[in-house]
């Protein structure tokens, strides 16, 4: 198994900020509108402190005064486009980005094949694809433009008030650094509790899935009442975590309004004071109202910016926590790529059902090796293996003896080790892809007609009824109250355990795959569904595919044209029915 890049994904702080550059305009967009608005604040400031200079000092009546406040109004209607041209922006930057994390997501587990992922929890899954990627929203449309001007806009600022006074430039400019200083301080210990309540979060997913699919068990065995509790335990730990990292969000907004507002404090003492006449150092006593006014007026707007970062400190903590998440399952390194398999031709079709009549091709297992992490021996060790095509081979052999991953080796969803495994002569899944068929066929909450659509979105309700003739399950289906229409649940809940493997058999035969591949597909059945499913396998194989199934009962070893003996991961028989 390769090591690919996943293994090298950086730090969850330098990946957030990495998947920026998947919209570069639109975070380019609310940074240019935060700074426009800063343009436009030292406008209004200036345009206030010349109108209230005019009529206190100089005495002019309001009337006199129109252009100014036209102009005054004007600025307020420019800063109200600013506002939403920003909030437009970082929203539409969250979007891009949250999509393209969530495809990259899903392209990620689906390489990994059932085999792989099943290292993880659905319920992580779920939750790092749905929960964990909504919790990056924030970061991108607020907290990252907010880092931009939480550096330039007080600068900035500070530079305007400076030219004016520099004494009370330098007096913001000795308070603003306090400002991200402390933040540092509490966002350490803020983002430490946001990874725990990502962490916790995840759990408590993966916790109330458990519970939930395994409901019919629990009421059962009478278990319900400890099943809740164990959630309401779960649930009451992630709402004190939740509740610790709140805290240290409202700290961290108290110790950044303190300082914002001691400095400000500092400013006005010192231009009030100076007004006054009071002070006859400095500029100070050449300041003037008009510019006396302007910089009371910039001093709060100068901790305005790095308020609004402190704001949205938890929306950083709270992405930082969803990335640890995300990219724990981003490393997760994938199979070595394969040279791409040779396109097949369509499958030719049956002139009377419409269906795919596909020419069945060989399977080869040449000295093929796999051990899997942590595991104390290989899973399976030098087995050479030839299937003809068209040949029904059943795998058979005790518990852990390696049946299921030569299924998933012939699938795709592994890569040995060492040696080579051929479908058709190219790599799995093989030019025209293989069927699968488990112990419990998945079936989505969804109608008859959309679980068989997976296969063949393009069939007719003609070819629908014939595929599921050919899987023995016609009549049944005929009898559903809506038929096709009929809503099933998940995992096919609303049919019988025959009929829902029948459903996916006749998924397999609308797909047309040469090869079908059965993991134990009579696990669990009474002998009449069972000899039913493996009815309508013989039928679909009949010439037309090649089949491996791995059975457990003994009843199903004289199935196949051929029975293949496991045992500790080596071939110990093959012989012919």
């Amino acid at each position: 198994m390769a090591q690919g890049v996943q293994e090298g994904e950086p730090p969850p702080s330098r990946w957030l900020t990495a998947q920026a550059r998947q919209a570069r305009t639109a975070v380019a967009g609310a940074v240019g509108a935060g700074l426009a608005d800063a343009g436009l604040v030292v406008a209004q400031a200036a345009l206030i402190a010349g109108l209230l200079e005019a009529v206190v000092v100089a005495g002019r009546p309001p009337g006199e005064l129109a252009a100014g406040f036209a102009a005054l109004a004007g600025v307020f209607l420019a800063r109200a486009g600013c506002t939403w041209a920003r909030a437009a922006a970082g929203a539409e930057a969250a979007r891009r980005i949250t999509a393209a994390v969530r495809r990259r997501l899903y392209r990620h587990v689906a390489a990994l094949g059932p085999a792989r992922a099943a290292a993880f929890h659905s319920g992580d899954v779920a939750s790092a694809l749905v929960e964990q990627v909504e919790a990056l929203e924030g970061f991108y449309a607020h907290y990252l433009p907010q880092t931009v001007l939480a550096t330039a806009v007080p600068l900035a600022l500070i530079a305007v008030v400076a030219a004016l006074d520099p004494i009370a430039g330098g007096l913001l400019l000795l308070a603003a650094p306090l400002v991200p200083l402390f933040m540092a301080l509490v966002g350490m210990s803020a983002g430490r509790l946001a990874q725990r309540q990502q962490r916790s979060f995840a759990r408590i997913s993966a916790h109330f899935l458990d519970r939930l699919r395994g409901l019919t068990t629990l009421r059962l065995f009478r278990a319900t009442e400890r099943a809740a509790a164990s959630v309401e335990q779960a649930a009451d730990e992630y709402r004190s975590r939740s509740m610790a990292v709140l805290r240290i969000a409202f700290l961290s907004s108290a110790v950044l309004e303190l300082i914002s507002a001691l400095a400000v404090a500092l400013v006005a003492i010192y231009i009030g004071f100076s007004l006054l006449g009071y002070l006859d150092f400095g500029p100070g006593p050449e300041l003037g109202l008009r510019n006396g006014l302007l910089i009371l007026l910039l001093a709060p707007e100068v901790f305005l910016p790095l308020r609004r970062l402190g704001q949205h400190y938890h929306d950083r903590a709270s992405a930082v926590g969803a990335a640890e998440e995300i990219t724990r399952v981003l490393r997760t390194p994938l199979p070595e790529a394969e040279a791409p398999p040779p396109r097949a031709a369509p499958p030719a079709r049956d002139p009377q059902t419409d269906l795919p009549l596909p020419s069945p091709v060989p399977v080869a297992y040449r000295g093929v090796r796999v051990a899997f992490d942590g595991g104390e021996a290989a899973a399976l060790q030098g087995v050479d293996l030839e299937v003809e095509a068209g040949e029904r081979v059943v795998i058979c052999g005790p518990s852990g003896a390696g049946k299921s991953t030569l299924l998933h080796l012939a699938a795709g969803f592994l890569a040995p080790s060492a040696g080579r495994v051929e479908v058709g002569g190219a790599p799995p899944p093989g030019a025209g892809g293989v069927a699968w068929l488990g112990q419990q066929p998945w079936l989505f909450h969804g109608s008859v007609r959309e679980n068989l659509a997976l296969a063949d979105p393009q069939a007719g309700d003609g070819r629908l009824w014939q595929a599921l003739g050919a899987a023995d399950l016609q009549e049944a289906v005929a009898a559903l109250p809506q038929g096709l229409e009929t809503p099933l649940g998940e995992g096919g809940y609303g049919l019988s355990g025959g009929q829902a493997s029948r459903l996916a058999l006749a998924r397999a035969v609308l797909f047309g795959a040469p090869v079908l591949l059965l993991d134990e597909p009579t696990a669990g059945l009474d002998p009449a569904s069972a000899r039913r499913v493996l009815d309508a396998v013989r039928r679909l194989a009949a010439g037309r595919r090649t089949v491996l199934m791995v059975a457990h009962d003994p009843q199903l070893h004289a199935w196949g044209d051929r029975r293949v003996v496991l045992e500790a991961g080596r071939v110990a028989e093959d012989r012919r029915a």
